[in-house]
């Protein structure tokens, strides 16, 4: 009778022990899976915060056939409230990814509401030159500076007039 009992306490203690490894594991487990989460909003709520714009006049963009090098000269603002990284600034023209792609600003960070001067140039352009009164298609497409370990992009996508 004595082993009954002693052997039904061990096996009530091994059970026990057994039950909590494995709620420590399913917690640590949910933690996980929670931080995971939290992660994923964070970045749903950053890409949210994020925006670009056409600045200036559609109908009166600067391109210039003169040079060697045409280009064409617009401006983009930063819309959102964190600040994008001016050295990677991707746009196409009618489809078509320019040569040289430039972005300057006027501090050290494009920051929310500032102003970037776009100038796009490509020997192609000389070969088949846009005239004043062409309309053409602009995309850009820009990412964010790094914050806390995220970064997002924008876009924007506009018809032009050359002038």
């Amino acid at each position: 009778m004595a082993d009954g009992g002693a052997s039904t306490f061990i096996m009530l203690i091994t059970g026990l022990l057994i039950s909590s490894s494995v709620s420590a594991l399913l917690i640590t487990e949910w933690s996980a899976m929670a931080r995971a989460a939290q992660k994923t909003q964070q970045g749903i709520t950053f890409a949210g915060e994020v925006g670009l714009d056409f600045a200036g006049d559609p109908m009166m963009v600067d391109v210039d056939t003169t040079g060697t090098t045409p280009s064409i000269t617009f401006y983009l603002q930063n819309t959102g409230i964190h600040p994008l990284d001016e050295q990677v600034v991707f746009v196409l023209v009618n489809g078509d990814s320019p040569t040289s792609v430039s972005a300057t600003i006027t501090g050290t960070t494009w920051d929310p509401n500032e102003l970037a001067e776009i100038v796009i140039e490509d020997t192609s352009y000389g070969t088949t030159p846009f005239a004043t009164g062409d309309d053409v298609q602009l995309y850009a497409l820009v990412t964010t500076e790094v914050v806390s370990g995220i970064s997002s992009s924008a876009s924007m996508n506009v018809e032009v007039r050359l002038s």
